[in-house]
């Protein structure tokens, strides 16, 4: 039966609302979308920004180029740019995945557009109705600016890998447009840069809609190769299973004060019990400005122990009753020797409090010179966290299998300044390039401001009066 116009144009309305139904209806039911490509392509459809975290296997490479023939379908003034890090990648990839299905067409629809290796254009409007891609290049980010289109969609594969400086050029470039659209999609596999940005800053990652995807969204994946996939990877604990079966963002980078490593090895570690005869330490890091939480962490010799508490109270009063309400409810032979408290702020009054109320209290000023190694560290907080660090090296320790611990740990990355003093990142570096204040990791880390030379020995040192130290202040 000849179709009329009045058909055609119904059939390309039903395919715009509901893209599902076309990649069915022009490329087949072998190539219905999955549940998580439709949560994708729906997504796409409904926004202007979109940001897409996942593993491999999941098809989005599949999912992408049905939505780059749903564009051009459906829209009649639309350019669809696909940026990447690398032209080969792009060919062998999301371009070649473009190609695979204008052959799976039928050929009614095949005659309506002509694609080449680089580009798809419709026959009749080649200039208004096109997509292409480009190599997304960090030494010339201006071209990255293209022509401004009523329907202006770009996606950037392997966002991961792409400079921010194009990223700067394609925003600015898209706010001209009255319907742009920007579209990332990514291996997580950096946490710094523009795409990790879109997920993890605290700010900037409200502006987009999330969709994330991992190898065990694709229903074709058995078991087996699951199993394959986690010895390939060194097992399910490691970074490279994380970033590509799980489509989550490693938790290490290349500058990282503290491997993923040492920090898995102390999570699943068997058998580790603390000396008896070594004190329980208790660290308390108190709410700062912004979003921060107050963070009690208890340390026994080599083992931290399971009940972290964390409080949103950023009153000195309250957050003193609260401590001293869980140290009353501490059985005696479990009541730490000592709390070290974070003196900056309203530490100081919270650690008075404590101390009026005949608790153990030690004031510890984080921003202070060190108490040890003065010539080999910045401040008492790079003491800490570098003591911490050389104490999960050496083994045989055990840590809860905390999600905030575990992130934190390995967040802050490290350097030496320029006379050789090791400085670890402060709270503040760190929420500018948006990564979270790491209140729980540095609670834990206040539990090694020991005042004795040496950190490992018995308990009657506890009870001997601190050497003089600007870093302890009671």
């Amino acid at each position: 039966m000849k179709q009329t116009e009045e058909d055609v144009q119904a059939f390309l309305l039903k395919c715009r609302q509901d893209i599902p139904f076309f990649a069915r209806a022009v490329f087949g039911e072998k190539q219905a979308l999955r549940p998580k490509q439709v949560e994708f392509a729906e997504a796409f459809r409904n926004n202007k920004r979109v940001t897409f975290k996942g593993g491999i296997g999941f098809g989005k490479t599949r999912a992408l180029a049905i939505l780059i023939w749903w564009s051009l379908f459906t829209h009649r003034d639309v350019q669809v740019t696909v940026f990447g890090p690398s032209e080969g990648q792009l060919k062998a990839g999301l371009w070649k995945e473009v190609g695979l299905l204008y052959g799976l067409m039928p050929e009614f629809f095949r005659e309506i557009f002509t694609y080449t290796e680089t580009r798809v254009t419709q026959a009749l409007n080649p200039k208004s109705c096109f997509a292409e891609y480009r190599l997304a290049n960090s030494d010339n980010p201006e071209s990255a600016r293209g022509t401004h289109m009523t329907n202006n969609f770009v996606i950037v594969d392997e966002a991961s890998g792409v400079a921010d400086q194009v990223f700067d050029v394609l925003r600015n470039h898209l706010s001209g447009d009255p319907n742009p659209k920007l579209c990332l999609v990514s291996n997580p596999n950096r946490n710094k840069g523009y795409f990790y940005d879109t997920w993890e800053h605290p700010e900037k990652s409200r502006n987009w809609v999330h969709v994330h995807g991992s190898m065990l969204d694709n229903p074709y994946v058995t078991q087996e190769r699951l199993d394959e996939m986690t010895v390939e990877y060194g097992g399910t604990h490691t970074e490279a299973y994380r970033i590509y079966v799980q489509g989550e963002f490693p938790l290490n980078d290349e500058d990282a004060l503290i491997s993923m490593e040492d920090v898995t090895r102390a999570v699943y570690a068997q058998d580790i019990q603390p000396s008896p005869v070594m004190p329980i330490v208790w660290g308390l890091d108190p709410a700062g400005p912004g979003r921060d939480r107050s963070v009690l962490v208890k340390r026994h010799d080599n083992v931290v122990l399971d009940d972290i508490r964390q409080w949103s109270e950023k009153d000195a009063v309250q957050l003193a009753n609260r401590v001293k309400a869980e140290f009353d409810r501490t059985h005696s032979s479990l009541r730490p020797a000592v709390i070290n408290v974070d003196s900056i702020g309203i530490g100081h009054g919270i650690a008075d409090m404590l101390k009026d109320w005949g608790l153990p209290v030690r004031r510890v000023a984080v921003s202070n010179k060190p108490s040890r190694n003065p010539d080999k560290y910045e401040r008492m907080r790079d003491q800490l966290w570098w003591e911490f660090k050389e104490w999960l090296e050496a083994g045989d320790k055990k840590i809860p299998n905390s999600p905030d611990l575990i992130k934190e740990i390995c967040l802050p990355n490290w350097e030496f300044t320029g006379v050789g003093k090791i400085k670890i990142e402060d709270k503040r570096s760190m929420r500018k390039k948006g990564k979270r204040s790491p209140d729980v990791a540095d609670a834990l880390c206040l539990t090694f401001a020991h005042t004795t030379k040496d950190r490992f020995v018995g308990p009657c040192a506890w009870n001997k009066e601190p050497p003089p130290s600007r870093a302890y202040l009671g």
